[in-house]
């Protein structure tokens, strides 16, 4: 079941679920979830990923400046790393799910996410490639990505994965929790 954003509302206010929703979405949620903002943006570097039984690594991130605009520029044909400026805490009877604004696909930069189980706590990262030939223009702060949260029910193992915070990459083999 998705959970409308008035319903979640009261428990956003005392602090839980999602930290720093922008004021549009405190006051006047639209539709069935949250859009959230872009906080960073960071490219996709040098070295090879690795997803390995045991054992993963992924390329390093290089963070992209913003320029004077408060803009960043998507170059064609690279992936970037973007990190929101919401913080997610999730109770153990919510999960939430990931989509993307539809300037992005309408402008030929693909999103990228995962599901987010409860006991995860910090900002998301996403994936952004664009494939249009031409560049894509994003501000700091943009509304670029959309949270639906659905009702889980019973027991829940809560995340206690290495990526706990918002962590961007790991260049570095390490061990699989």
């Amino acid at each position: 079941m998705i959970n409308s954003p008035h319903s979640l509302l009261e428990l956003i206010h005392s602090g839980k679920i999602v930290r720093n929703l922008s004021d549009r979405e405190l006051l006047k949620p639209e539709g069935v979830g949250f859009d959230l903002c872009l906080s960073s943006l960071s490219s996709v570097g040098s070295g090879g990923g690795s997803l390995r039984t045991a054992t993963r690594r992924t390329p390093e991130d290089v963070l992209v400046q913003e320029n004077e605009n408060n803009c960043f520029y998507l170059e064609s044909g690279r992936t970037y790393l973007a990190t929101t400026t919401e913080e997610f805490d999730l109770p153990t009877d919510l999960a939430a799910v990931f989509f993307p604004r539809s300037t992005l696909f309408r402008s030929g930069v693909i999103f990228q996410s995962s599901v987010l189980p409860a006991g995860y706590v910090g900002p998301m990262v996403f994936s952004l490639t664009n494939t249009h030939y031409e560049t894509f223009e994003i501000e700091k702060g943009a509304r670029f990505a959309h949270a639906v949260f659905l009702s889980v029910t019973g027991d829940v193992g809560l995340y206690k994965g290495q990526w706990q915070g918002g962590r961007i990459s790991q260049p570095l083999d390490e061990g699989q929790i």
